[in-house]
């Protein structure tokens, strides 16, 4: 391995050596390699995750720089490389040395066989699709299943087995969120939601036809329905509360240090105050996990990926899905035109219930965050610049 200055840019910028010796140590020979995504926990371990061609082989590598000890990389087979700078272990995805029940939940039979197991009634898995991986965290399947005839579309969670039980009781506990059932092994199976995302909703290619403007009002009875009981839950801290975390990852990953530091600072004067008082709160509140009727005038049907639901500020969940809706345009701006003038009225319609200045500071606190863990970086300059956009009317640091 090249001995570089930060082990985590070795990562993403000169793997070639690692690879070689990881594949090495099995006998195969690398071809190509291309990297898939970075997934950087601040304060914590880095984790890339590479698509390799190695003895005409394609295969799904992952690069972490978490300590791994030597019985759990037995388990899954994976190869310690160490240099000057530190340890890196190398393993073979659907391998994990968290996710234990990644394996199964990665295999249409032996999916179905647990399915069938917690329903009580035989069923195949006809087809199975990764929509998130994060190595060691959590991976979210799409799964078609088929019993007596009639497909089905399903998801599968897969968490570290000891958060299971926690999924599970914020599932039962709120009433927006999907059935979940627990499949053991850290697998949780979740039905479909009902409806479409609000992103669907707000995209003009997939809107329903003849669309009414979208009421604020929405997110709002959205965040209404979350159950009292989740105040008394564990807190995960939001992203203003980690902005120095997420700071320091984003300028690992290549952004102008005075700058984030600039913006981290006017974060900090702003939101020295609470914004209100605690409520139950998502944790992750934004526009791909709100589900609303597919109508002219939609309606909240389902709230998806309540894992992190908690005790918190709503100030904190409403910056969380401002920011995300500022970024959709990156993506497609065409697509989203109706975006831009929606964010204006959701800010209009909050001007009461949250001071402006906390939420602008924390909207571009979930910004920095969204920078700093982004393999993109002509995106991670461009979500820093909307973050620096938001602080400008702030009083200085």
């Amino acid at each position: 391995m090249t001995v570089v200055p930060d082990l985590a840019v070795l990562l993403r910028e000169d793997p070639e050596p690692m690879l070689v010796a990881a594949l090495g140590a099995s006998g195969a020979a690398l071809e190509s390699w291309t990297i898939d995504a970075v997934h950087a926990r601040p304060g914590a371990e880095t984790s890339v995750a590479y698509d390799v061609v190695a003895s005409g082989e394609r295969i799904y590598l992952i690069a972490s720089t978490a300590d791994i000890d030597d019985a759990v990389r037995a388990r899954v087979g994976a190869v310690r490389l160490e240099n000057e700078q530190g340890a890196v272990t190398v393993w073979r995805h659907p391998a994990d040395p968290e996710l234990t029940g990644l394996a199964d939940a990665c295999v249409p039979e032996a999916l179905a066989a647990r399915i069938a197991a917690a329903d009580g009634e035989p069923c195949e898995v006809t087809g199975l699709e990764m929509m998130v991986l994060r190595p060691m965290r959590r991976a979210v399947l799409r799964a078609r299943v088929t019993r007596d005839g009639v497909e089905s579309a399903v998801f599968v969670k897969v968490v570290r087995p000891r958060r299971a039980a926690r999924l599970l009781e914020r599932h039962a506990m709120c009433a927006l969120a999907p059935r979940a059932r627990d499949l053991c092994d850290g697998i949780v199976l979740i039905d479909a939601a009902e409806g479409i995302p609000l992103t669907s909703h707000l995209y003009l290619p997939t809107a329903p036809e003849g669309r009414a403007p979208l009421d604020p009002a929405l997110i709002l009875d959205v965040l209404d329905a979350l159950p009292e009981a989740a105040t008394a839950l564990d807190r995960r801290p939001s992203p203003t509360e980690e902005l120095s975390r997420y700071a320091d990852a984003a300028i690992a990953a290549g952004l102008e240090e005075s700058r984030v530091r600039a913006v981290a600072a006017r974060i900090a004067a702003a939101t020295r105050e609470a914004p209100g008082p605690v409520v139950a709160t998502h944790g992750d509140f934004h526009a791909a996990n709100v589900f609303v009727s597919a109508t002219r005038d939609p309606r909240p049907t389902a709230l998806i990926d309540v894992d992190t639901l908690g005790p918190g500020y709503r100030a904190d969940d409403l910056a969380c899905l401002l920011a995300h809706l500022l970024t959709l345009e990156d993506f497609d701006g065409e697509g989203y035109a109706d975006v831009p003038a929606w964010i204006d009225a959701v800010r209009a319609a909050l001007a009461d219930a949250v001071p402006a200045e906390q939420l602008a500071a924390r909207i571009a606190a979930v910004l920095v965050s969204l920078a700093s863990g982004i393999a993109d970086r002509s995106l991670a300059q461009r979500w820093l610049e909307r973050a620096e956009s938001e602080v400008a009317s702030l009083p200085p640091a």
